[in-house]
């Protein structure tokens, strides 16, 4: 029994290790999922004011806001749907990036 769970334990580590399609749509840390703050601009505007300001790019996916590691691939992607390819750090909530992709609309759902 010991020997299984050891054996799962590890696999678990492993895989987590492995990267990862996360698809979902590109916003910031100080929004998420509503752009409130800026009532007569648009997401992507608001997104880009964020960031200009203390905001960080960040992933809607599933309902959470995961922020990304990478800073400057995700500006060519404002509150557009896309595929984020990198490994999750739980800790910290946040994907280490390899690479985006754009995504259809009904896919970042």
């Amino acid at each position: 029994m010991k020997t299984t769970c050891l054996i799962l334990a590890s696999a678990g580590v492993l895989l987590a290790g492995e990267p990862a399609t996360f698809t979902g749509v590109i916003t910031d840390t100080l929004c998420g999922r509503t752009h409130s703050m800026m009532k007569m601009q648009s997401d992507e505007s608001c997104v880009k004011m964020c960031v200009k300001g203390s905001g960080e790019y960040a992933l809607i996916a599933g309902g959470d806001v995961l922020k990304l590691s990478d800073q400057k691939m995700p500006a060519k992607f404002l509150a557009k749907p896309v595929k984020v390819t990198g490994t999750y750090e739980e800790k910290a909530k946040r994907i280490k990036v390899v690479a985006i992709e754009p995504a259809d609309a009904e896919a970042a759902k």
